[in-house]
């Protein structure tokens, strides 16, 4: 295929003065639309060779710090690899190669089989590739997309990094076409997002670097040539997902329903008729002109979930063999998640998604409109994003910009949380109830009529392949405080809510224990918990806020015990003292009178009912028990202290599901996935309670002596450069 020489475009070269301070400034262009008619210095075929063998040595430094390829390693791609079978990854416009033989290291280190062939059609760049030691399982070629599709390849992964910007709509759906056809189970197109704060960053950060290269000329104007993420979702396909990644970066991620209907090889010759090529792997990267593509592809935009939505729901392709039944001719999920609170539903959800057959069976009858957990920070933003719902999320709760310390009238410090243009690195307050309804409604649409309320789980056994799960039939009866279920009927063919008989025995290839701290499944299996600390009692309600601490969190450290006050959506304010015994009995009019009795506030009246609770942190001593896996509460306790319970539950929900997949489509690596996240989140959940510990120590009643040094010490923590590890450390930026 011939692809036209690059015509030069006119391009603006940045303007870096020096303010009078000495400090680098930088003239930034109007980025409203993508300057896509720009051309990177790298283009040009007469280019300096010295300044381009530069810039490709040096694409795996700037990659190693913008492009965010280890975090996507750990989580889209290691949890599909295997030590025994041979996996394989397809490198589209691999450029120098610096981003394929990070992957081929990490899976050598990992110990896992990955075979990686990398592809450029830039003479130039497959030369500079070639020029490198080589590495075990790791290809070069000199080939076009369409050159693999028309060799009817196929890859279990597609990646690319840094591709998308140099592409028109129309060549973005030929890159697309040709992704579908050679990705048995994957697709990862990482790009940057154009904004002033990538620009200014990029800018700045190189300017006294990479002198000899066309790293920061060619950087720049990438961004300017970038899509932002609404502009990608407009133009991108049903089936595909835009994802937006601290710093300024965006992914197009597409995970391949499994399964019969997938199991073909791709045809002859791409849909799009032409060929994606792509230039390099950086900021900076250089891309030889495509041909246009004849393929173009109707979206339908849904604001209210932020990404872009099908027409309808692509038809749902299980991992095991499309109707798959047990010798009672009973059908058989892939998963049964045993659950339906908020960690069990976003569980559901991201395996839906991911094309998996699952089932989720609730106790309640109803959900609870108890307002419990308000608090979700970024990573678990991350996980509402693939579902799709992170935008709906955002659109009801309210921002919380950061917190302040204040004892005796004074205050101690405060902490800002980053204030970026990506929402979704935003720490926010929803009351968990309206987070559950909108899980819910979300794992309606993917999976219709797959949750089923008023169902108890009575006994789990493994049989052979599959785990048998007894259930009877929830009876809720009114008890002080609240409702209290009981069973009935096992045994006797009643019917339960959403249609499941009271005694029925539902089979799956894997159950999901999401059923809380004082889990059945759990107790069932014979696992035990280990306590760590505990026994603290607080006391909670919602109140009017009086605006004293807009959009702020504040905590009072008190010589009588800590009080903590978050804003709520619809101009309320959740607050909690600790106590020194629990008082189930109190009022919301007692909790006022003792927060004013500390700290001189006075709250309005509310009609909220108090809620009174005492802290217990546990851990599981295992989290997997053959093919039943423990999440959220049912595996790790945590204080509610600092807001870790629910979100510590929704990071296990994130590693879990593409283990849970590859468990499914891979039998052989069940059991290493399975360990390895039963390590990771028994090791995020002692991280968590040794967080919860040092706030709870913290809050703690002092006086005198103690209470100098302790004032001292948030004062110390709340200044430079350890704020910026604390902000880290209460927006569970690294669990």
């Amino acid at each position: 295929m011939h692809f036209p020489s690059a015509r030069r475009s006119s391009r603006s070269r940045p303007f870096l003065g020096v303010s009078s301070l000495g400090v680098p400034s930088l003239r930034v262009p109007s980025l409203r639309r993508r300057a896509s008619d720009a051309v990177e210095l790298m283009d040009d075929p007469d280019c300096d060779p010295v300044k381009l063998a530069s810039t490709y040595a040096n694409f795996r430094f700037v990659n190693g710090v913008v492009s965010g390829w280890r975090g996507m390693y750990r989580r889209d791609i290691r949890p599909s690899l295997s030590s025994t079978r041979e996996s394989t990854l397809l490198d589209v416009g691999c450029g120098g190669g610096d981003v394929a033989r990070a992957l081929a290291r990490w899976a050598a280190r990992d110990g896992l089989r990955l075979r990686i062939t990398a592809v450029d059609p830039d003479a130039r760049a497959h030369a500079y590739a070639m020029s490198l030691p080589p590495l075990p399982g790791l290809t070069f070629r000199r080939a076009l997309s369409s050159d693999l599709v028309a060799e009817r390849r196929r890859f279990d992964v597609v990646v690319s990094n840094h591709v998308l910007h140099h592409l028109t709509g129309e060549q973005l759906g030929g890159l697309l076409a040709d992704s579908e056809r050679l990705a048995a189970h994957r697709v990862l197109h990482a790009d940057i997002e154009r904004s002033r704060f990538a620009y200014l960053g990029f800018g700045l950060g190189t300017w006294p670097l990479f002198r000899r290269s066309f790293i920061r000329d060619d950087g720049l104007t990438s961004i300017r040539r970038s899509f932002t993420a609404a502009e990608l979702r407009e133009v991108v396909p049903p089936g595909w997902q835009v994802t937006r990644e601290h710093p300024s970066r965006l992914v197009l991620r597409r995970v391949v329903p499994t399964g019969p209907a997938s199991a073909g090889l791709a045809p002859a010759v791409s849909a799009s008729a032409v060929s994606v090529l792509a230039g390099t792997a950086s900021a900076g990267s250089v891309l030889a002109e495509t041909v246009p593509a004849s393929v173009s592809f109707p979206v339908k935009s849904d604001r209210r979930n932020g990404h872009s939505r099908p027409e309808r729901e692509p038809e749902r392709v299980h991992v095991h063999e499309r109707g798959q039944a047990n010798d009672s001719g009973a059908r058989v999920r892939d998963v049964i998640v045993v659950g339906g609170g908020p960690v069990g539903i976003l569980l559901a959800g991201l395996l839906a998604v991911r094309g998996v057959d699952v089932e989720v069976v609730e106790q309640r009858a109803k959900p609870s409109l108890r307002s419990r957990a308000i608090g979700i920070h970024p990573p678990s933003l991350r996980a509402l994003e693939q579902l799709g719902v992170a935008e709906e999320v955002l659109a009801r709760a309210v921002r919380i910009r950061g917190g302040v310390v204040r004892s005796d009238g004074r205050t101690l410090g405060r902490l800002a949380f980053t204030e970026t243009v990506d929402r979704m690195q935003s720490v926010i307050s929803l009351p968990q109830f309206e987070t559950e309804a909108v899980l819910r409604a979300r794992f309606a649409e993917l999976a219709p009529g797959r949750l089923r309320g008023g169902v108890t789980v009575t006994g789990v056994s493994e049989r052979g392949g599959r785990v048998a799960v007894e259930t009877a039939k929830t009876v809720e009866t009114a008890k002080p405080g609240g409702t209290h279920g009981t069973v009935e009927g096992i045994g006797t063919g009643g019917t339960g809510e959403g249609g499941v008989s009271a005694g029925e025995t539902l089979e799956a290839r894997y159950v999901v224990a999401a059923d809380g701290a004082r889990s059945l499944v759990r107790d069932l299996l014979g696992i035990r918990c280990t306590a760590r600390t505990g026994g603290e009692t607080y006391l909670m309600s919602d109140y009017p806020d009086t605006g004293e601490h807009l959009g702020e969190a504040v905590l009072f450290f008190e010589r009588g015990g800590v009080v903590e006050s978050f804003p709520l959506p619809g101009g309320r304010r959740r607050w909690v003292a600790m106590t020194p015994t629990l008082q189930a009995d109190a009022t919301s009019d007692d909790l006022a009178a003792l927060i004013r009795a500390r700290t001189g506030t006075q709250l309005p009246p509310t009609t909220a009912e108090a809620s009174a609770f005492s802290v217990q942190q546990r851990l599981a001593t295992r989290l997997v028990a053959g093919r039943v896996v423990l999440i959220g509460d049912a595996a790790h306790q945590i204080s509610p202290i600092g807001g870790q319970g629910m979100n510590l539950g929704w990071l296990d929900a994130l590693q879990l599901a593409p283990a849970l997949e590859r468990a499914l489509r891979d039998p052989e690596a069940a059991s290493g996935v399975l360990g390895d996240y039963d390590r990771r989140r028994r090791r995020s959940a002692r991280m968590a309670a040794r967080q919860a510990d040092f706030n709870m120590a913290m809050g703690g009643p002092v006086q005198g002596l103690r209470l100098r040094a302790r004032n001292g010490l948030v004062r110390a923590l709340a200044a430079p450069p350890a704020s910026a590890v604390l902000a880290r450390a209460f927006t569970m930026r690294w669990l």
